[in-house]
């Protein structure tokens, strides 16, 4: 018994040390060489081409105070003024005066009282439209007291000159007095006379006190009729939004009756949900940082493809960047952007897959495409006034369809990607050099080539592979596992040290390829706010951009600055494109001349947006609220300025909480 006993406990023994080396459990920042010969450093030989030194991120944000996040935070409008009748009256104008506005615009509409004068020009409000503080935004029939202004204007200009009157004969009267009275000391006048120019004293002063009484009720009356004028003009008193009119013009309205909502723009409330054991780091008027998602449409858009857009590259052309668009249509078109070309066909016999641009330091600028035959395509365009009609071909192609395509840092040689299969190829001999050996167990779908003279293949096996490359072999140095798989394009930046690792649905990572350490981080919280497709660097490593999975971000691109010393990159803007097309592909334009980014969606358009400044505005608010509106969830509200910003209501925002602060 006690044999059997310790034959099972060997048995036991063995079996977990089998299944201990077979199973792999890396994470991302820890991840182990793989298990193909050569480990970290295998012997290729002599390198492909020039290599430069790994490049050392340095990460010191490890002790820091990890922020609280509150994601997907609506914003409102907190102030609402409710514009109303102050008077009786019939409404003669509903609209607001603009010089600027185009006569056969329908919306250009004059006050109906003076139509045939024809000078002042109004736009007519509607439900959305914006209006700016103390702005003349309703008239109401004011006739009856426009008429009483200008009699009590006339009436005032009238007693003007009959007080001057009345006031000369008031002097004249006092001094004929003071004579008379002078004559009577002086024996020489009468006390009649005195008493006649007395009478004569007191019906000039009645005279003066009657013109001022008159002018003083003319006064009060011009300034009772401006004021009610001006109750007949209704005025915004906040920069704002117009929201629910409920009369219109020649309606009749009373006192007191609602005509609008003007919904104040200059301060917003941002409001959002935090996990109820983090109330103790939250007190009211502490400062707090807001992301804004503020939604931008793309500047240019092209319907290149009548099937999805499979891949987007950009020449090197300095001044006239080329956008290269390919499509499962069986094209691939170019786009001048800079010039006047907006779709020359690059003749395929089927779907294309996918394209490259070589960069600057090649010798000359041409793309490549790869498609479901496998082929691989050359086509120059060093001319952007004179493309190709037909490519080389490569005497050799792949037995899968070309799904990525990646050139060396210097130009001067190529990998091509088909299902599970690696090519390389000289870039200027045009020849094929070797194949990697198959070690990914699905398809591959992104290529780079590194300045450290290194090969990164990521595969729908969820691995992400790393490969020493030879002038004539290569091997895989290292491989990270546990990749969650929902991103297909990870970028790498431009002088090999970090790539982006798909964490989760999201939550991507950048790991440093030298040590393989977690160095940032791009998140989005929330079950309706995932990353999906492509995640790529701008030209100077400054930007990342991501595409959205369903959700909220459907049809949606995000741009992150990149993030530092082990933090979180902050979103600095979010693009959508119209109809919310998902994006299947998307690049940033290389030149320093004209930058931009290119987009396309599974509908076959392309889009073109101006890049946003990675040097983003930090914004902040203050809590003026937070309260538990059931046991797992607090509610915090943020109240900011949005002079500047012009957050639109029922947008979203993120809010970090710094503890501590």
């Amino acid at each position: 018994m006690r044999i059997r006993s310790l034959l099972l406990m060997a048995a036991f023994a063995a079996t977990v040390t089998i299944l201990t080396g077979c199973g792999r459990t890396e994470v991302p920042g820890t991840a182990k060489p793989d298990s193909s010969p050569g480990g970290d450093n295998p012997d290729v030989g002599a390198s492909l081409y020039p290599i430069k030194p790994d490049v050392k991120i340095p990460v010191t944000r490890l002790n820091a105070v990890e922020p609280l996040i509150l994601p997907n935070c609506q914003v409102t409008f907190d102030t609402r003024q409710q514009l109303s009748a102050e008077v009786d009256g019939t409404i003669e104008l509903l609209a607001v005066r603009d010089d600027n506005i185009d006569p056969a615009d329908p919306d250009c509409v004059h006050h109906p009282r003076f139509r045939a004068e024809n000078k002042i020009k109004y736009r007519r409000l509607r439900d959305g439209a914006q209006v700016r503080e103390k702005e003349l935004v309703c008239q109401l029939d004011s006739q009856q007291w426009e008429t009483k202004l200008e009699s009590a204007q006339k009436t005032e200009q009238a007693m003007l000159g009959v007080k001057a009157a009345a006031t000369k004969g008031v002097e004249l009267s006092e001094k004929k007095v003071i004579l008379t009275e002078n004559a009577l000391a002086a024996k020489s006048g009468s006390q009649g006379d005195l008493i006649s120019d007395q009478l004569n004293l007191t019906r000039f002063q009645e005279n003066l006190a009657n013109a001022i009484q008159t002018y003083v009720k003319a006064v009060g009356d011009e300034k009772e009729a401006v004021v009610m004028i001006r109750k007949h003009q209704l005025r915004s008193t906040v920069n704002g939004i117009v929201r629910n009119i409920s009369r219109r013009q020649g309606e009749f309205v009373k006192a007191g009756e609602k005509i609008m909502e003007i919904q104040s723009t200059d301060t917003v409330r941002v409001e959002g949900n935090l996990e109820i054991q983090y109330a103790i780091h939250v007190k009211p008027g502490m400062t707090v940082t807001v992301e804004p998602a503020v939604p931008s449409a793309a500047d240019k858009a092209q319907a290149m493809h009548r099937t999805a857009v499979t891949g987007i590259a950009i020449t090197s052309h300095a001044k006239r960047p080329l956008v290269v668009s390919t499509g499962a249509d069986g094209s691939a078109r170019v786009w001048d952007v800079v010039g006047t070309q907006s779709g020359f066909h690059l003749p395929h016999s089927g779907p294309v897959r996918s394209v490259a641009c070589s960069p600057a330091s090649a010798k000359s600028p041409v793309a490549v495409t790869g498609g479901d035959d496998g082929i691989i395509r050359v086509w120059d365009l060093s001319n952007p006034d004179k493309l190709p009609s037909e490519a080389k071909v490569m005497a050799e192609s792949h037995p899968s369809p070309v799904g990525a395509i990646a050139f060396s840092p210097d130009g001067r040689f190529l990998a091509t990607a088909g299902g599970r299969d690696v090519f390389i190829w000289d870039a200027v001999e045009w020849k094929k050099l070797y194949t990697l050996p198959s070690e990914h167990r699905d398809v591959i779908t992104c290529l780079h080539m590194t300045p450290q003279g290194t090969l990164i293949t990521a595969s729908k096996d969820r691995t992400m592979k790393i490969w020493k490359l030879g002038a004539q072999q290569a091997a895989v140095s290292r491989t990270l596992d546990h990749r969650a798989g929902v991103v297909d394009i990870l970028g790498v930046t431009s002088d090999g040290g970090r790539v982006v690792f798909d964490q989760d649905k999201n939550r991507l990572d950048l790991i440093g390829l030298a040590d393989r350490q977690t160095t940032g981080q791009v998140q989005n919280v929330g079950p309706t706010a995932a990353f999906a497709t492509l995640a790529v660097f701008n030209q100077d490593d400054t930007l990342l951009l991501t595409a959205g999975g369903e959700g909220e971000l459907k049809g949606g691109l995000q741009v992150w600055n990149m993030p530092k010393e082990g933090g979180r990159g902050a979103e600095v803007a979010r693009l959508f494109t119209q109809f919310r097309h998902p994006v299947t592909a998307a690049a940033f334009s290389p030149s320093s001349d004209h930058r931009f980014l290119a987009a396309g969606d599974d509908k076959g358009n392309v889009h073109i947006w101006s890049p946003p400044s990675a040097s983003r505005q930090a914004y902040t608010g203050k809590v003026v609220y937070f309260d538990s509106v059931d046991p797992r969830y607090l509610t915090v509200r943020v109240e900011m300025d949005n002079r500047k910003l012009n957050l639109l209501e029922r947008s979203t925002a993120t809010v970090i909480i710094t503890p501590g602060k």
